[in-house]
């Protein structure tokens, strides 16, 4: 019988790891982040100055792109738009050509240009990854930020996924991308949530927008299609996202892709943002685009599309049949020093189902529905297992 399960298993990782192999230098790769494996007597550093600045310095950049068109349409040659700043281009404008007279001011006028090139100016979810996981981990951000914590990863011994999987498993190969632990707006997340924010994100605005112009859905029912739009195929949680590289639907991603959706909507729209109606980000100035008033007056902008949903300690992931166990040890051996971590400033730990209150409260983002798993009895919640180990 032994040996039987032992072939089931090769045989079973063998299967995946074609499809893994297949994918693996493809955008498609996963950063999985270890949330539950924290820096003992240590203090982050608080980043949401730096991703307030880098998002709106993407937005001035996608914004100029935009006017450029707009300039051209008019029958300008855009040059008053032209700068030498690639620092959140792709390359894309090295040469310029006269082909975007062919765009009408209709389109460019919409909001589906604005958000496009702004995402424009935003590298692949893979490259702005890893150039955060480069630039967080240099010694000039830790000289910005003296005695803190900029970005947090445990070695691949320590990590909380190190016996996650069994041995032959190709899956374990993608700890080598690995996504580190930061702080913004006093929100603990990976780096991956901000990948995952601009890049799926922006397909699921694509879904939202073809939902509402061609197929006439109101707000919430389209919002409610761009959720489930991945329920399944190869680049979704259960597939190439979740289970294929990880083991893990993770709750957290789904909410940044979900909240990605929102920002580009609210390149010229008003969206609600935690629960409050936020202004566009973008507005019209004679025939141009310019940045809405409250974009630069307000010192933690971003901080509007961040939320602890991205923590994946308090929204915790589903983990596969066979992750179960081996998770479910390994966080419980780490329950003290999370439970230091998660306490109140002057407390040990937080008060008894804290944790299991926040596991249902951030199923729903403020109680719109971006596609968690709902399979709360199969969640790993550290009131749950912390107590029944009496830790």
């Amino acid at each position: 019988m032994f040996t039987r399960n032992i072939a089931i298993r090769i045989g079973y990782t063998f299967s995946i790891g074609c499809l893994i192999l297949a994918v693996v230098s493809s955008p498609a790769r996963a950063h999985e982040v270890d949330q539950y494996t924290v820096p003992e007597d240590e203090v982050f550093a608080d980043l949401g100055d730096y991703f307030n600045e880098y998002f709106i310095n993407a937005i001035k950049e996608g914004v100029r792109r935009a006017n450029r068109r707009i300039d051209i349409a008019l029958g300008g040659d855009g040059s008053q738009f032209d700068h030498e700043d690639r620092r959140y281009g792709s390359g894309a404008l090295r040469t310029y050509d006269t082909s975007t007279r062919g765009q009408s001011l209709g389109y460019l006028y919409s909001n589906d240009a604005v958000a496009h090139y702004v995402r424009k100016s935003i590298p692949d979810a893979v490259t702005l990854i890893e150039g955060l996981e480069r630039e967080l981990h240099t010694d000039k951000m830790k000289e910005k930020y003296p005695g803190k914590v900029v970005a947090y990863h445990p070695s691949d011994f320590d990590c909380v996924y190190a016996k996650a999987h069994f041995p032959l498993d190709p899956r374990s190969l993608f700890r080598l991308w690995r996504s580190s632990s930061i702080k913004a707006n006093g929100v603990y997340l990976g780096t991956d949530k901000i990948g995952h924010f601009v890049d799926m994100g922006y397909h699921y605005y694509k879904v939202y927008d073809r939902l509402r112009d061609q197929k006439g859905f109101s707000e919430r029912k389209a919002m409610f299609g761009a959720a489930h739009a991945f329920d399944t195929g190869i680049m979704s949680e259960t597939s190439v996202l979740g289970y294929a590289t990880a083991g893990a639907y993770s709750n957290a991603d789904m909410t940044s892709n979900y909240v990605g959706c929102l920002f580009y909507r609210n390149m010229t729209q008003p969206v609600r943002l935690k629960g409050q109606v936020r202004p566009p980000i973008v507005v019209r100035s004679g025939d141009y685009w310019k940045l809405n008033d409250h974009v630069l007056g307000e010192p933690d902008f971003f901080s509007w599309f961040i939320s602890d949903h991205y923590d994946e300690a308090l929204n915790p992931s589903h983990y596969e049949r066979g992750m179960q166990k081996s998770m479910r040890k390994a966080i419980t051996d780490r329950c003290d020093n999370l439970m230091r971590w998660y306490a109140p400033e002057g407390e040990d730990r937080q008060p008894a189902g804290y944790f299991r209150g926040r596991m249902y409260e951030l199923a729903t983002y403020y109680n719109s529905d971006y596609n968690h798993s709902r399979k709360f009895d199969e969640l790993i919640n550290l009131d749950d297992i912390c107590e029944a180990e009496g830790k």
